[in-house]
């Protein structure tokens, strides 16, 4: 699963913009940008604030955000 590809899809599915989820995630804009061009791996596994507050927003288990880095670290 590529983390990118998952964000960007259910942003789109949800009709929200990465400003959105950087304000709901309490992170910066940049920071999600550089999350889905690929500049930037995903949080630590043990990140599990970032993940839940991803997850809720986009409406993904947390769970299946926890396991983003671990996929994406595999293919890098």
């Amino acid at each position: 699963m590529d983390v990118c590809v998952v964000i960007k899809q259910r942003l789109e599915e949800l009709g929200l913009e990465q400003r959105d989820l950087a304000a709901a995630a309490e992170v910066t804009e940049s920071y999600i940008s550089q999350l889905l061009t690929g500049k930037k791996l995903p949080p630590e596994p043990g990140r599990t604030d970032i993940y839940e507050k991803m997850g809720k927003f986009l409406k993904v288990p947390g769970a299946n955000c926890r396991s983003w880095r671990t996929t994406n670290a595999r293919k890098s």
